[in-house]
């Protein structure tokens, strides 16, 4: 047994694993799995731990922490697991980036377009609405779109879409905007 501060008892097994809590009023919370504080449960989902407790442990149907103590929150981890797996949306799939690009690059046949995802980036970036832009930043991924504005073709981007993608990736905003050449 070992002594959590302001909440009370912890029964471990002979491994060290918490098989219960022991409150200083005599009640006991039995722990089905392991527990996890703020910082383990940040990890999980992918984040840095200021932005666990902002975005995650605030929700209201987040589950409630098993005990408060002066170092921080404990979790149940099979609940903050269960929790974070319903709420993690799947990656979007082919069919999802062919209807994208049949919309946005209506001239063409969607595997066509997709065939060149670095201009088909481009272009949702520009002209996609912000679902499509999220879906397609699951898909391809951050780095992609880093290089989609890196490579852009000339006429893709206007330049509020220009600067904009400028900013919000982090890139040098004296980067001039691609250019049509007329020889």
């Amino acid at each position: 047994m070992r002594r959590l501060a302001k909440f009370g008892w912890s029964i471990e097994t002979p491994g060290g694993r918490v098989g219960a809590i022991r409150r200083d009023d005599g009640t006991v919370l039995p722990v089905a799995g392991s527990l996890m504080g703020t910082r383990e449960a940040a990890r999980f989902v992918g984040v840095r731990p200021p932005n666990f407790v902002r975005d995650w442990a605030s929700r209201p149907d987040f589950p409630a922490p098993m005990a408060t103590l002066s170092s921080g929150r404990v979790w149940d981890a099979a609940e903050v697991e269960r929790y974070t797996t319903a709420r993690r949306t799947p990656k979007p799939t082919n069919e999802r980036m062919a209807s994208v690009a049949r919309r946005l690059v209506w001239w063409q046949e969607p595997d066509r377009t997709l065939a060149r995802p670095l201009e088909f980036v481009a272009r949702v970036m520009a002209t996609g609405s912000l679902d499509e832009i999220r879906d397609v930043e699951r898909f391809f991924g951050r780095a992609t779109f880093r290089e989609a504005v890196a490579k852009a073709p000339p006429g893709v981007f206007d330049p509020r879409s220009w600067n904009y993608w400028l900013l919000v990736l982090g890139l040098d905003r004296t980067t001039p905007l691609p250019e049509r050449r007329v020889p």
